[in-house]
């Protein structure tokens, strides 16, 4: 079974919240993916997301901009990004990890390259969230390939989206969405999906989101995390988004990073980073 599912039970069993964490891409021999996943494990992170470059990191916020483009400037490939992956699922045979990337880097290095590249390195999913897959109708087989590795597309959902009337062309749209969740679902705490450090958490617009979508899945018999991306920054958020919030974790990239970009220690990320895992414990 993906490493993904075999987690999601886990912690439903134990009452544990889920929590995602990014690593940047790094040019050979990824020195700095394999320090930054390396306390990521040692924090307790869940879940491990590694960027795969992209030119034109659009939803991106400024610090995880800065992620990206550096890697760029550093003429890190896809290849590169994907032997980075193979070096960590080698030193974490069972760390779920997600690959992160836009569409223009997977038609750019070939979709069924990427797929592939994706099995090859033991990606359980992947993070793309500009790419319409349910919207589409899947009109380039990018989800039905993953899927045919027992790869997870992750599906993304805004508040908005969550909240429209049924009968409409954009609630058919969200039943879609929630039917073709797997690994994860992500419901984005900033319209657009913009990542980047918030100062307070939309409980009010977040918590019926998150309980519309959870009803769509017990009427449609599906069942997938879901987790709350985009903005979350304290334990204090994080704590929110499981307990007030009712989703079952969280993602998050620039409030560590820019951590990282501030020149912190190792030592005193990872103490952060423990204190946002530990608010995840019930």
């Amino acid at each position: 079974m993906n490493r993904l599912d075999l987690l999601a039970k886990r912690l439903a069993a134990s009452g544990e919240g889920e929590f995602i964490a990014l690593a940047p891409a790094s040019p050979p021999p990824h020195t700095e993916t394999l320090e930054v996943a390396d306390m990521m494990v040692r924090a307790g992170v869940d879940v491990l997301e590694i960027a795969v470059p992209s030119v034109f990191p659009w939803m991106e916020g400024a610090t995880m901009q800065r992620h990206q483009l550096e890697a760029i400037a550093q003429r890190v490939t896809p290849a590169m990004a994907f032997d980075g992956i193979q070096c960590v699922r080698k030193r974490y045979p069972g760390l779920p990890l997600v690959a992160i990337s836009f569409t223009t880097r997977v038609f750019s290095y070939g979709q069924r390259r990427f797929v592939e590249s994706c099995a090859r390195t033991g990606t359980d999913g992947v993070d793309i969230p500009d790419y319409p897959l349910v919207r589409s109708g899947d009109v380039t087989g990018f989800g039905a390939e993953l899927s045919g590795h027992d790869i997870h597309f992750i599906n993304p959902i805004s508040t908005d989206l969550a909240m429209v009337p049924e009968s409409t062309p954009e609630y058919h749209l969200l039943e879609g969405m929630v039917r073709s969740a797997s690994g994860f679902l992500f419901i984005m705490a900033v319209a657009g999906g913009v990542s980047g450090v918030k100062p307070r958490l939309p409980v009010e617009t977040l918590k019926p989101a998150t309980e519309r979508v959870r009803a769509l899945q017990e009427k449609l018999a599906v069942s997938c995390p879901i987790i709350i991306v985009c903005g979350i920054s304290t334990p204090e958020q994080v704590h929110a988004s499981i307990e007030e919030v009712g989703a079952d974790g969280v993602m998050l990239g620039s409030a560590v990073s820019r951590r990282l970009q501030a020149g912190e220690s190792l030592e005193s990320v990872e103490s952060f980073v423990r204190s946002l895992k530990d608010a995840t414990r019930r």
